[in-house]
């Protein structure tokens, strides 16, 4: 499995950023720079850049941390995928594996 972290992904959490009127402003902090696996699940003759910038869905596996939930998000290639799902691999805390969808909305 190690061998097959070949991508780097950020791990990014929700923020609310104070503005000048008193509100806040939603917007996303980076939480972690992370090793990947990356499997397009949508495969169709088209590599993964051009899959993340079309749309599609992927399985992105990372070592196991136990601060990773559907809440975050993950940038990878600049596109960033929502957190559709998050599984423990074999319940052993060494993987994750993360259902992931081109996130659409900011």
């Amino acid at each position: 499995m190690i061998g097959g972290l070949r991508s780097r992904v950020v791990l990014q959490q929700r923020a609310i950023t104070p503005d000048t009127g008193g509100g806040g402003v939603d917007a996303w902090t980076t939480l972690a720079t992370v090793w990947a696996e990356i499997i397009p699940l949508a495969q169709a003759e088209r590599g993964e850049a051009e899959q993340t910038r079309a749309g599609g869905a992927f399985d992105i596996t990372i070592r196991y941390r136990s601060d990773v939930t559907s809440d975050l998000r993950v940038l990878y290639l600049n596109a960033p995928l929502a957190i559709r799902s998050v599984i423990d691999v074999d319940n052993r805390h060494r993987w994750l594996q993360l259902h992931c969808e081109v996130d659409g909305g900011d």
